[in-house]
C-alpha cells in the first residue's frame, strides 16, 4: 500500500532526504545514510525488493508522515478493504490490521491498474549510482511468476502476497493470487498451493470439461508430506575483496548475480552455508593479516538466493570488531536467514537452531576451532560458540535430545589439506559420540574426505563456495553436499561439486550420484 500511494500522490522526480529518525525504524535493508537525497522513485525498489521499512517511512516523511497514513486508510477504503487500517507506513505497529480478503482486493487493484509496481517485485536487482537492492524474495525466477511481496512482524509471522499465471485452461493462462499470514514456511507453503491447483482446479466452458486435457487433471485432490527432508550444505562464503571487485566490475554492484546459476538452494528444503565474517557498515578494522567485511547488500541477495541458515563460528567473524558482527546478525535476522554457532549473548549462541519439516526436527549447532578466542560469547557479551568451551559436550547432549537429527557445523582444521588432521577426526567423532549425526566442515578451503563414523556422517570439509582463491582450481570449487533425511532414520547424501568461473559465478556444477549411508553397527553387550 505505501508503493501505491507513493505513486499516486507523490511525483516520482522529487527528491527526498534521508533523515535520522527514519534510518532509526526498526531494520537495516536499504543501505541509505543521513542526509542522502534520494528521488522518491528510487525509492519504491528498496522498498519492494528489500522490503526496507526506512524507505517506507522516508517516502511518508517526505509527504508528511500523518498525511500520508490518512491517505493509505483512504486508499483502502476506496478498494472496499473494510477491515484494513494502518497506522504507519512500515507495516511494523502491531495496530496495523488487515485480512487475506482485503489483501486479495489490493492485489487485484494492481494486477488491473498497476502492473508496474508488481513488474518491479519480479525484478533480481536495481541499481543506482550508489545503491544496488536485491529482491530478497525467492519467488524471483519461478516460471509464471507476476509480482508480490513477502513480510514478517512477531503478530502475522511469515506473511507473502504472490501473483502468477497458471495455465488452469486447456489455452491460455489465468492470473492466480496467493495470499498467506501467519506461515511458518511461505515458500513451501505457496508450492504445496501451486500444486494443488495445477492439478485441480480448470476453468473453461462446458465443451472443453468433456476433453482429454481435463480428464487427466480431475481427480481427489492429494498433498501429503514427504517421508524426508532434503538438506543442501555449502563451504565458505566470502563477497568481499576480489569478489566484492568482480561484483561492481562485471555486475554492477549485483551479489545477486553470483547465484543465478544455483536454483539448487531454492528447491532443498534447508540450505545452509558458512559466512566467513560480517556483512556489516559498521566496525572498525583490525588489520589482520586478512580482514573481511562485506557490504551489508551480500545479505539479501543471499536471502533471495535460497539460503535458509549460516554458521557464523569462523575467524573472519571478528575483523571488524564486535559492532559489525552485531549488526551482522541483526541483518541476518531482518532477512529471516536463521544463524548459528554465535549470538547475542553465550544462551542464545549455545541454543541449538531448530527446524521441523515434514514432522521431523532438524537441529543445527556450529562451532570455531580456529577462535577469535576473544569472540567468545559470554553471558553478556555477543560472540560465538568455541570448541574449546568447557561445556561442548552438555550443549551437543541437550541439543541432540531435542531433535531427530542434529547438524554440528565446524570450522575447523588446516588450510588447503586434501585430508583431514588428527584434531578434525577427535571432533567430529566426540559430537557424534555425543548425539550429533552431521558433522560439516569448513576452513580449509578445498575438498576434504568424508566417513561415516558409527551412526553419523562426516564431511570435514566442504571447500569454498564463494570465494576469491583464483589462483588454483582446488581453491575455486567445493563441494555441494545433498542430503535426504528420512523419517526412518536412514540417509541419503550426493556430493556435486560446485566449479566457479573467473567472476567467481557458478560455472557449472558436477553432479555426483546418491548414495545411502551404511552407518556402522555398534557392539552392544
Amino acid at each position: 500500500m505505501t508503493a501505491l500511494v507513493s505513486t499516486e500522490i507523490i511525483d516520482q522526480n522529487n527528491t527526498a532526504q534521508v533523515s535520522k529518525k527514519a534510518l532509526n525504524t526498526e531494520g537495516r535493508n536499504g543501505g541509505l545514510k543521513i542526509g542522502e537525497k534520494i528521488k522518491t522513485m528510487d525509492l519504491i525498489y528498496p522498498l519492494l525488493l528489500e522490503s526496507s521499512n526506512d524507505a517506507a517511512e522516508i517516502i511518508a516523511e517526505h509527504f508528511g508522515r500523518d498525511t500520508f497514513i490518512k491517505k493509505m486508510n483512504q486508499e483502502a477504503e476506496k478498494l472496499k478493504m473494510s477491515l484494513t487500517s494502518y497506522e504507519d507506513p512500515s507495516g511494523l505497529s502491531s495496530k496495523n490490521q488487515s485480512t487475506v480478503s482485503d489483501i486479495f482486493k489490493l492485489v487485484g487493484y494492481l494486477n488491473q491498474q498497476k502492473q508496474n509496481l508488481l513488474q518491479i517485485t519480479t525484478k533480481r536487482s536495481y541499481s543506482t549510482k550508489k545503491h544496488t537492492w536485491s529482491n530478497i524474495s525467492q519467488f524471483t525466477g519461478e516460471n509464471g511468476y507476476i509480482g508480490g511481496k513477502s513480510g514478517y512482524t512477531n503478530e502475522a509471522l511469515q506473511t507473502v502476497v504472490s501473483l502468477f499465471s497458471l495455465p488452469l485452461a486447456e489455452k491460455g493462462n489465468r492470473p492466480i493470487a496467493i495470499a498467506l499470514l501467519s506461515s511458518k514456511d511461505r515458500y513451501k507453503d505457496v508450492e504445496n498451493i501451486l500444486k494443488y491447483l495445477k492439478k485441480n482446479i480448470y476453468y473453461g466452458g462446458e465443451a472443453d470439461a468433456s476433453t482429454d486435457w481435463v480428464k487427466e487433471k480431475v481427480g481427489i485432490p492429494e498433498i501429503k508430506d514427504p517421508d524426508f527432508v532434503t538438506l543442501i550444505f555449502a563451504g565458505d562464503i566470502m563477497l568481499d575483496r576480489g569478489v566484492k571487485n568482480s561484483v561492481i566490475k562485471n555486475f554492477n554492484g549485483d551479489y545477486s548475480a553470483l547465484f543465478e546459476k544455483l536454483e539448487i538452494l531454492k528447491k532443498s528444503d534447508i540450505a545452509f552455508a558458512n559466512l566467513e565474517g560480517t556483512a556489516s557498515d559498521k566496525g572498525t578494522d583490525g588489520k589482520n593479516l586478512y580482514s573481511f567485511h562485506m557490504d551489508p547488500s551480500v545479505i539479501p541477495a543471499l536471502a533471495g538466493a535460497g539460503v535458509d541458515i549460516l554458521s557464523v563460528a569462523n575467524n573472519h567473524v571478528g575483523d571488524w570488531g564486535a559492532s559489525a558482527f552485531v549488526d551482522t546478525l541483526a541483518r541476518l535476522k531482518e532477512n529471516e536467514i536463521l544463524y548459528t554457532g554465535g549470538g547475542n549473548g553465550s544462551i542464545e549462541a549455545e541454543t541449538p537452531i531448530i527446524i521441523e519439516k515434514y514432522g521431523i526436527k532438524i537441529g543445527f549447532l556450529g562451532f570455531s576451532d580456529k577462535g577469535p578466542d576473544w569472540m567468545k560469547a559470554t553471558e553478556n557479551q555477543a560472540g560465538i560458540l568455541l570448541t574449546s568451551s568447557p561445556r561442548f559436550d552438555e550443549i551437543i547432549k541437550k541439543a541432540s535430545a531435542k531433535v531427530d537429527y542434529l547438524v554440528v557445523s565446524f570450522h575447523f582444521g588446516e588450510e588447503y589439506q586434501a585430508k583431514h588432521n588428527a584434531r578434525q577426526e577427535y571432533l567430529a567423532h566426540k559430537a557424534i559420540d555425543g548425539g550429533a549425526k552431521i558433522i560439516i566442515g569448513t576452513h580449509p578451503h578445498v575438498i576434504e574426505d568424508t566417513e561415516v563414523y558409527k551412526n553419523g556422517y562426516i564431511a570435514y570439509s566442504l571447500g569454498n563456495f564463494i570465494f576469491d582463491q583464483s589462483w588454483s582450481e582446488p581453491t575455486m570449487q567445493g563441494m555441494l553436499l545433498n542430503v535426504k533425511l528420512n523419517r526412518d532414520g536412514s540417509m541419503t547424501v550426493k556430493k556435486d561439486i560446485i566449479k566457479l568461473n573467473s567472476a567467481f559465478q557458478s560455472d557449472k556444477i558436477i553432479e555426483g550420484r546418491e548414495e545411502k549411508v551404511n552407518f556402522q553397527k555398534i557392539k552392544t553387550n
